[in-house]
């Protein structure tokens, strides 16, 4: 019987191969379980970050101390948020004077009046990024629903063109935040809204660009069908009810308004200029082909 003898060389090749394969198959499986951990990780920062909103929605949910029904509004905070990018707002209060308390529905705008929102700082409300602006608003008990009618004025310092705009009420400022969505509102308690119910009713909110206006539910003004350029401005008016809580609840001491444009980006102006100096390019080129043939 012949007998094969494996020389060194192939023993060893042998070898190579078998730790190749072994390190390959342990690359595998390792890519495998990282595969699998990975979205675990980022499931778990999303339920991290949810968490969050949730605790600080949480407490403003279970403020329930006192013993009054309504709200007005007293003072007005600074705004603050990304939208504003390095602009420095003058850090004081507004006070608000309301002459008229528990004036709900009205017809004609109301004679709480708060012109020129945001106020004393900041106003008109500039952005130079393309991101939310926060202002808070501070209530005291009244006894009833108070109406209120705002002026306000905003400039585009941002390098795009709007063509929308969204107002929204909700609770905490900047990463604070909390839409009214998020919040599981307790039975006999009521908060702020946008008032506004259609026609024939309260005053409609108004805007000097943008034509068409999208109400969502009765915390959100979606404007659209218009466009503010950088460097103009657009006028909005709009009405807010401060309601009154049913029975001795004591919901809430502020809530905010926050306000973000939509937009399309303005193609920087290098970028126009390399486009002009293809089209010429490709056009010499063109030329220069067809003079040849």
């Amino acid at each position: 019987m012949q007998v094969y003898r494996q020389s060194p060389i192939s023993a060893e090749l042998s070898t190579q191969r078998y730790i190749y394969r072994a390190t390959t198959i342990k690359n595998q499986a390792n890519m495998l379980i990282i595969g699998r951990i990975l979205p675990i990780i980022n499931m778990y920062q999303k339920i991290k970050a949810i968490s969050k909103t949730f605790i600080t929605t949480l407490a403003i949910s279970v403020y329930c101390s006192g013993i009054s029904q309504a709200r007005t509004i007293t003072d007005i905070s600074p705004p603050t948020g990304p939208g504003q990018g390095d602009l420095f707002c003058l850090q004081i209060q507004t006070p608000v004077n309301t002459p008229f308390v528990n004036n709900d529905n009205s017809i004609t705008p109301s004679p709480n009046q708060i012109l020129n929102f945001p106020g004393l700082s900041c106003s008109p409300k500039t952005f130079q990024n393309i991101a939310p602006i926060d202002t808070q608003l501070f209530v005291a008990p009244s006894g009833g629903t108070t109406e209120y009618f705002l002026t306000q004025t905003v400039v585009n310092q941002t390098n795009a063109i709007w063509n929308g705009f969204n107002f929204q009420i909700g609770f905490g400022a900047n990463n604070n935040f909390a839409p009214p969505e998020l919040i599981l509102v307790p039975s006999g308690f009521a908060i702020p809204d946008f008032d506004f119910n259609g026609l024939g009713s309260d005053p409609q909110p108004t805007s000097s660009k943008f034509a068409q206006l999208l109400q969502d539910g009765s915390y959100n003004l979606q404007w659209s069908g218009g466009s503010v350029a950088p460097g103009e401005s657009v006028d909005f008016t709009f009405s807010l009810d401060v309601p009154d809580d049913l029975g001795t609840n004591n919901f809430y001491n502020s809530f905010t308004i926050r306000q973000t444009p939509i937009a399309r980006t303005v193609p920087e102006p290098t970028s126009i200029s390399s486009f002009l100096t293809l089209l010429g390019l490709l056009g010499s080129s063109f030329a220069l082909k067809h003079k040849l043939t």
